[in-house]
């Protein structure tokens, strides 16, 4: 009998998750067909107080994707400020160190709508301070035909001692 009861909770507990991530999937924002990400150069985290550098203008790169139809280029975005993350103190005091890849879909407005870890440094602190530093940054949206559009931006955070 309990492991049969066993056996149902897990059942419950996996559909709950595939349930929940379904969801959490569908509300993310879906890029266009047209739409590109790019990737701009790593940032490196500080361990004092946090900063704001405003960047000079730095190409980033666009990841090769399958040919598209379009043949009218897209200009990535540009980055016009940037906040540097802030090192966590109780990351700093256990010697935690890691890169977290943080995404976000910028609309043609400039502005960061959805920021997220797309890949983690295996730390949730660390990946938090990269997400709350790159939401606050400013952008020249990417364009094209001289129309700005939506696009994705990469930006590799890393989190070291030395």
């Amino acid at each position: 009998m309990t492991r049969s009861k066993e056996l149902t909770n897990m059942i419950v507990f996996a559909l709950v998750m595939l349930a929940a991530f379904t969801l959490y999937m569908s509300s993310r924002p879906k890029p266009a067909a047209s739409t590109q990400t790019f990737v701009y150069q790593e940032v490196r985290a500080q361990k004092a107080a946090t900063r704001v550098a405003v960047q000079a203008e730095t190409a980033p790169i666009a990841l090769p994707e399958k040919p598209a139809s379009v043949t009218v280029p897209v200009i990535p975005p540009r980055v016009i400020s940037e906040v540097l993350p802030e090192y966590p103190a109780s990351a700093l005091e256990k010697g935690t160190e890691g890169v977290v890849l943080v995404q976000a879909y910028i609309g043609a407005s400039g502005k960061p709508e959805k920021v997220e870890v797309k890949t983690s440094s295996g730390n949730a602190e660390l990946d938090s301070a990269a997400v709350s530093a790159v939401s606050q940054w400013i952008f020249s949206p990417a364009s094209q035909s001289s129309a700005a559009v939506a696009s994705w931006f990469e930006v590799p955070v890393r989190f070291n001692l030395k």
